[in-house]
């Protein structure tokens, strides 16, 4: 128990210090494990792509080219079931760490998952890019790990939801109940999940975010892809939303949070990323014969800060809310006002009517009295 400083009573409290001991001490550690745990499996993948262009390069047979696709299907299948597995254990462990607020809870498992997913799903692409340095096998990786995630994005919420109702189906044949007769709407919905939120969703625009933008100039196709899985995901979350999950309260929000942290950072980097692969492209160096690598370089930096000081411009000098928005959210609650002030005038003046009447009333029958008596 502890004193509350506004109000002077004693409150159930959780210590700071042993907040922070449980963020920094176990945590911590465990995050950087789970890291360190995506690295092995990376360097697992690529003793398995260079097994796989050694025997595709001693013999170029139909197998040994079918060959090569299997280890980049691996890994993707393997990322996706690491990504789901760390997903439990983040929530546990920021539930575990007691936060006071919910803002502040949100912030924390926000900054564990991204951190996790960013190094899981695109440490490898790094170093295919800026290491190996191989182009067609930077494609085939970024286009297989999107289309496998988008794949397996798309059964989660189509393929389970099905599988949900033909749940909820056999529960009610289980009960006696015929599905073919009209059941009651309120037992149907409430048969039905909670609906989770859209955390998952704005961890999935976050890892298509990045596979569109990081390596766009080397796989410019994935752009298509992204655009391809946004009008089937319409679709799919309208019968998530309608079917399967019972009907989402609205919560009032500021801003998304530390998500608009995450995409700007994610933006930043791939202007740089996208600097440095075009920089390191024999089609760059056209331009540029009579440069050197260190004056090619110092080009390719200049062009990327002006990319990125052009970026800050742009979001200084457009608004995040338009002014019509001002005007008309401004309008509303003047409105609102004017309509509420009208409400308690009227009010007021009928029961003000409602204690004159029975006065004038009474009077009236008073003087009548006096003049039967005289």
């Amino acid at each position: 128990m502890g004193k509350n400083l506004v109000t002077g009573r004693n409150e159930p409290t959780f210590p700071e210090r042993q907040r922070n001991l449980r963020i920094y001490g176990v945590s911590v550690p465990i995050v950087v494990c789970c890291l360190l745990v995506a690295i092995y499996v990376m360097l697992v993948y690529f003793r398995m792509e260079f097994w796989a262009q050694a025997r595709y390069k001693d013999n170029p047979s139909l197998f040994n080219s079918l060959l090569l696709l299997l280890p980049v299907c691996f890994y993707a299948g393997v990322v996706i079931a690491m990504n789901a597995a760390y997903r439990l254990v983040a929530f546990k462990l920021t539930h575990w760490e007691n936060h006071r607020l919910q803002s502040s809870y949100e912030n924390h498992l926000i900054v564990k998952l991204v951190l996790f997913n960013f190094m899981n799903c695109f440490m490898s692409l790094f170093y295919i890019a800026f290491v190996i340095q191989d182009m067609a096998l930077l494609r085939r990786s970024l286009a297989t790990l999107l289309i496998t995630l988008q794949i397996v994005g798309q059964a989660q919420e189509t393929l389970l939801p099905y599988l949900m109702k033909k749940y909820q189906k056999w529960c009610l044949q289980k009960e006696g109940k015929d599905p073919a007769q009209k059941i009651d709407q309120r037992e149907l919905e409430m048969r039905q999940q909670i609906y989770p939120g859209v955390f998952d969703d704005y961890l999935e625009l976050f890892l298509q975010f990045g596979y569109v933008f990081l390596f766009s100039s080397a796989y410019p196709l994935a752009a298509f892809w992204a655009l391809l899985n946004n009008i089937l995901e319409i679709r799919t979350d309208a019968f998530k939303l309608c079917r399967v999950f019972q009907r989402p309260l609205s919560q009032l929000a500021s801003s998304i949070g530390a998500w608009q942290m995450a995409f700007e950072i994610m933006g930043v980097i791939a202007v740089i990323t996208n600097c440095a692969l075009i920089a390191q492209s024999p089609q760059a160096r056209k331009f540029f014969p009579d440069s050197n690598e260190t004056q090619l370089l110092m080009i390719f930096v200049g062009v990327e800060h002006l990319i990125l000081a052009f970026k800050v411009c742009l979001a200084y000098v457009i608004p995040d809310t338009p002014d019509w928005v001002n005007i008309a959210v401004a309008r509303i609650d003047y409105e609102s006002r004017q309509a509420l002030k009208t409400e308690r005038s009227n009010r007021a003046r009928k029961t003000f009517q409602e204690q004159t009447v029975p006065a004038e009333l009474l009077t009236s029958e008073l003087a009548g009295a006096i003049e039967t008596e005289i």
